[in-house]
């Protein structure tokens, strides 16, 4: 079977990396051409979290035309790489099945509202970061987490062959409730790792990062209270534990002098939580600090 994976940062080749192993024909649509000859050249290689390394056979292309025609899609680029794949959707007239990999809220507005006919949403907690075009480290286990948006519900039950100890996969009936999940959980992380520009696990560790912590969980919770049962305070801790040598996406993007997804983020939530007539001070002034940072 062939799955086209629309972006190779490090979640597309994360994932990428573990469908292969599982015996797919894996076809990355990526916008440089190195980067493309690289793969289909070398292939893709992980370094799993044992120190391991893992190397695995895949094929790029930079032209949509050379893409297999019926394949599902896993889209795993920033927001601003989505609405691009959303334009060539419909001007293709694509039917295919596409899974969107959210790390904002901003994908979902976004595609929520196109007339695609097969979508499915999909969040993921493992710790990950490219180390260079065709290799990816995998520095934490956690989930990936998917659900149908409308359309066939079987098209990516594909997926559950790659479901394993160290790559674990769980099917959701709620898109939106996984996807709000995830974007809180970047909320209560990234902004602050992002300022104080520390490794996750140092959220914990620091004492008076702990604090900051601790006080943006509980002002996020009071105005998403439904979220707290399925979001409690120990499972963002243990994601910061077993990501705790990751440097989040907007730290990374910091580093790298990339502009952060505060936006589709940060803004977002905070949006939401004015509609909810809610007040989240913390997360404003992260959100200032931080777009602050992204204009200097």
């Amino acid at each position: 079977m062939e799955v086209v994976i629309v972006g190779a940062g490090s979640i597309g080749l994360l994932i990428g990396s573990y469908l292969s192993e599982a015996g797919m024909k894996v076809v990355f649509f990526v916008r440089r051409r190195e980067q493309a000859a690289i793969i289909r050249e070398q292939g893709i290689r992980r370094i799993n979290s044992d120190g391991t390394e893992t190397s695995l056979k895949a094929n790029a292309q930079t032209d949509e035309g050379k893409l297999p025609e019926n394949a599902p899609w896993i889209v795993a680029t920033k927001y601003e790489g989505v609405a691009p794949v959303v334009e060539l959707v419909h001007k293709r007239n694509l039917k295919n099945a596409v899974m969107f990999i959210q790390n904002g809220y901003g994908h979902f507005n976004l595609v929520s509202g196109t007339s695609m006919p097969n979508v499915f949403f999909a969040t993921v907690e493992h710790g990950a970061g490219r180390l260079d075009d065709r290799t990816v480290s995998h520095n934490g286990v956690g989930a990936m987490k998917i659900a149908s948006y409308r359309g066939d519900e079987a098209s990516f039950d594909f997926m559950k062959s790659v479901d394993s100890p160290d790559f674990p996969v769980t099917f959701a009936n709620d898109a939106h409730q996984i996807v709000l999940r995830k974007v809180l959980i970047n909320c209560m992380i990234n902004p602050l790792t992002a300022v104080l520009q520390v490794r996750n696990g140092e959220l914990l560790e620091n004492p008076d990062a702990k604090t900051l912590f601790d006080q943006l969980y509980e002002e996020i919770m009071v105005v998403f209270p439904e979220m707290e049962k399925d979001l409690p305070k120990s499972a963002v801790e243990e994601i910061c534990r077993r990501t705790k040598k990751n440097r989040s996406s907007m730290l990374t993007d910091r580093m790298n002098e990339n502009p952060m997804e505060i936006e589709s983020i940060i803004s977002s939530i905070l949006q939401m939580g004015e509609r909810r007539g809610g007040s989240l001070p913390l997360l404003q002034t992260l959100e200032k600090m931080l777009l602050a940072i992204d204009r200097r």
